[in-house]
């Protein structure tokens, strides 16, 4: 379920790096995908997300691809400047929106508008940097490979980049860090 897993770890390093950032998760909804159908699982906390990940992923099978794993929804919190910001996102994989709401207090509001735009920021280039890595797995998972069991790692399209995502972003590494900036993935075999 090699698919399965690293886009599942995908959206819970997603949420991790939010909360380092003092965003915290309230909700997801999380998308399984399996070409025919989808199923629709809500996670209200990293905590939730990481003991299903541990439950389900932490043996891989790597001849199965599995489902392609996305987040649909999402709702966060901050307190990160003294007063509470929610943030609700809908449609991440297919059109993006990002809403921001706080309390009513018209004359505060103003006033914070400048911390608010920049946690937006903050969150809209974490989503880009999601969807950047999101994306090219989507590619992999719907041109279709196979056999990722049989098929040498540069051999057919997709593979090599599947076996270095697996070898950076399932490691259980200080490095290995959502945007993955430290680790090492490559698309293509070397020449």
């Amino acid at each position: 379920m090699i698919v399965e897993a690293l886009t599942f770890k995908l959206a819970l390093d997603f949420f991790s790096y939010l909360f380092k950032s003092k965003v915290n998760l309230e909700d997801t909804r999380i998308s399984f995908y399996d070409r025919i159908r989808r199923e629709y699982v809500n996670f209200s906390s990293i905590a939730q997300m990481q003991s299903y990940f541990d439950e389900n992923y932490l043996i891989l099978d790597n001849c199965i691809l599995g489902d392609l794993v996305s987040i649909e929804t999402f709702r966060v919190n901050s307190n990160l400047y003294d007063f509470e910001t929610n943030y609700i996102a809908t449609d991440v994989v297919g059109s993006y929106k990002l809403t921001a709401g706080s309390s009513y207090d018209i004359q505060r509001n103003a006033q914070r508008s400048n911390l608010t735009s920049r946690q937006i920021s903050m969150i809209n280039n974490a989503v880009d940097d999601y969807l950047r890595f999101y994306n090219e797995i989507k590619r992999i998972y719907i041109s279709g490979i196979y056999s990722p069991c049989y098929a040498v790692p540069g051999w057919s399209q997709g593979t090599w980049y599947l076996k270095s995502l697996r070898e950076g972003l399932l490691v259980d590494d200080s490095e290995a860090k959502f945007p993955y900036t430290k680790v090492k993935i490559e698309k293509e075999p070397p020449a």
